[in-house]
C-alpha cells in the first residue's frame, strides 16, 4: 500500500503528461520525414490547383490528401481507390435519392435525418474510420448544399464541384505516391521488418552487455510495438506478390511482430540477469542481426 500510495503521489502533472505526450508522438524515426514531406507536398499540389482554377470545395482535396496518406505508397495508392470509390457512392446517393424529396419539405427533412443516421449507423459497423470520413465528409457537405433555397441546378453544380475537389484530391495524391515509390519491388514490406528487428537488436543487446538500457532504444522498440504489423499485412495481402512469397513473408511478419511484442514486454521488466541469461541474450541478439536484412 506504501508503494501504491508512493506511486501516486508521484503521478505527473496534466501539464507535464501533456508535453511528454508530445514529445513521445512527434519524435522522428526513419521514414517518418519522408512521409511528411509527401504528405505536405500532395496537399500543396492540390490546394495550388483548385486555387488557380477556382474550384469550389478546395479544402475537401485537402483533407483527401491528409485522410489518403499513409505511411506506405503501397498502402496509400490502395487506399485512394477505396476513397475515390466511396466519394462516388456519396455523391451518387444523394443525386439519386434527393430528386425525390427536394419538392417536399417534409420528406427533405426526413431525409436528411435518414442519412444522418444511416452515417452514423455505418460509423459503429466499419473498421476503416479513414474511408468513413471520406464518405462521412461528402454527404455532410452535400446535405448543406442541398439545404439551401437555390434552384436545382445550383446544387446539382455545385455538387459535381464538390466531387471534383475530392477527385483531384485522390489523384494527386496518388501521383506523388507513385512518384515517391520505391524502385526496388518488396522494399515496403522489408525495410519496416528490418527497422524492427534493428529496434529489437539495440533492446537485446543493452541486456546481453548488462549495460543499462537507453531511452531511445526504449521508445523505439515500444512504439513499434503499439504500431503492430497491420498495415505490413494489409500491403501483402493486396500487393501482386506470388502466393508463395505472400505466404512466406505473411510468416516472417507474424514472428517479427511477435518478437517485438515479447521485446516491448521486456522493457517494462526489472531483473538481474545471470551468465546464462546473457549468452541466451547474445544468441539471439547475433539471430537478429542476421536476420535483419531478410
Amino acid at each position: 500500500m506504501e508503494t501504491l500510495a508512493h506511486d501516486i503521489a508521484e503521478a505527473p502533472t496534466p501539464r507535464a503528461w501533456f508535453w511528454e505526450f508530445l514529445r513521445h508522438e512527434l519524435a522522428p524515426y526513419p521514414g517518418r520525414a519522408m512521409t511528411v514531406a509527401r504528405i505536405v507536398l500532395a496537399v500543396t499540389l492540390v490546394m495550388i490547383i483548385c486555387n488557380t482554377f477556382r474550384i469550389p470545395f478546395a479544402f475537401v482535396g485537402g483533407i483527401y490528401a491528409l485522410v489518403i496518406s499513409r505511411e506506405s505508397p503501397r498502402a496509400t495508392l490502395s487506399s485512394s481507390g477505396r476513397l475515390l470509390l466511396l466519394a462516388a457512392a456519396g455523391v451518387a446517393y444523394i443525386l439519386v435519392s434527393v430528386q425525390f424529396v427536394a419538392s417536399v419539405p417534409l420528406l427533405h427533412f426526413l431525409w436528411i435525418i435518414g442519412t444522418l443516421f444511416l452515417a452514423f449507423y455505418a460509423l459503429t459497423v466499419v473498421t476503416n474510420y479513414g474511408a468513413f470520413v471520406a464518405l462521412a465528409l461528402v454527404i455532410g457537405i452535400a446535405l448543406t448544399i442541398w439545404d439551401r433555397h437555390v434552384p436545382a441546378e445550383t446544387n446539382v453544380e455545385d455538387t459535381l464541384w464538390l466531387a471534383l475537389a475530392a477527385l483531384i484530391g485522390v489523384v494527386v495524391t496518388s501521383g506523388v505516391e507513385l512518384a515517391f515509390r520505391p524502385a526496388q519491388p518488396g522494399n515496403d514490406v522489408v525495410l519496416p521488418l528490418a527497422d524492427r528487428l534493428g529496434a529489437v537488436y539495440s533492446v537485446l543487446i543493452c541486456y546481453a552487455e548488462r549495460r543499462s538500457l537507453d531511452r531511445a532504444s526504449e521508445e523505439r522498440v515500444i512504439r513499434l510495438g503499439a504500431l503492430g504489423t497491420s498495415t505490413l499485412r494489409r500491403v501483402l495481402r493486396r500487393s501482386d506478390y506470388s502466393p508463395q512469397y505472400r505466404a512466406q513473408m505473411s510468416a516472417v511478419v507474424a514472428l517479427v511482430g511477435t518478437l517485438v511484442d515479447l521485446t516491448t514486454a521486456l522493457t517494462q521488466l526489472s531483473f538481474e540477469s545471470v551468465n546464462m541469461d546473457q549468452e541466451h541474450l547474445r544468441s539471439l541478439a547475433a539471430a537478429v542481426a542476421i536476420s535483419a536484412p531478410i
